[in-house]
């Protein structure tokens, strides 16, 4: 253990009054700079809070305290009838929109919901990108209608055609 470490572990008993420099110790502080910055920072720290216990007053923190226990009492019971005039209101609100018949709709009127999921749905096409609306729609109704072979759920696996059928395949979905 190198002196400034002997040093650093023996600072805070000194500080606190439980031990003493040694005349080595000091000659050791006076030299090294390291150790003469944290002996002070650890000498300002031991003295933090000193006052703090002398200007306590016991009766003006009760004081304090009763007044904001007393606060808070009040606020608490007003918070709670405000709430109880909210749940009025909304049961109010309530029994008026079946007393009128406001939550009968007929549900092929209401306009269609969209999921958020379905917001955020994209998928990029930059193919269809430079298709004039008429185009577009051809190329989305022809998506919509059945295929015009007609799959008779015969059809061969991807790993049951051969080399030439293979090509054939990918050669369609190219164009």
């Amino acid at each position: 253990m190198s002196e400034c470490e002997w040093l650093s572990d023996r600072m805070p008993s000194v500080a606190l009054g439980q031990a003493t420099w040694t005349p080595d110790e000091i000659l050791h502080l006076n030299e090294c700079e390291s150790c003469q910055r944290e002996w002070e920072l650890i000498e300002v720290a031991s003295r933090l809070g000193e006052d703090a216990g002398l200007s306590l007053e016991p009766t003006a923190i009760a004081t304090a305290v009763a007044r904001r226990l007393e606060r808070e009492r009040i606020d608490g019971r007003l918070r709670r009838r405000a709430w109880g005039f909210a749940g009025l209101a909304a049961a109010a609100a309530l029994v008026a929109a079946l007393w009128t018949g406001g939550l009968e709709q007929d549900p092929s009127k209401l306009p269609p919901v969209r999921t958020e999921v379905a917001g955020r749905l994209s998928i990029p096409l930059p193919e269809l990108d430079g298709l004039e609306p008429a185009e577009l729609d051809s190329v989305l109704q022809t998506m919509d209608e059945p295929s015009v072979n007609g799959s008779t759920g015969d059809d061969p696996a991807l790993g049951d055609l051969n080399t030439d059928e293979l090509e054939r395949v990918l050669d369609s979905w190219e164009g």
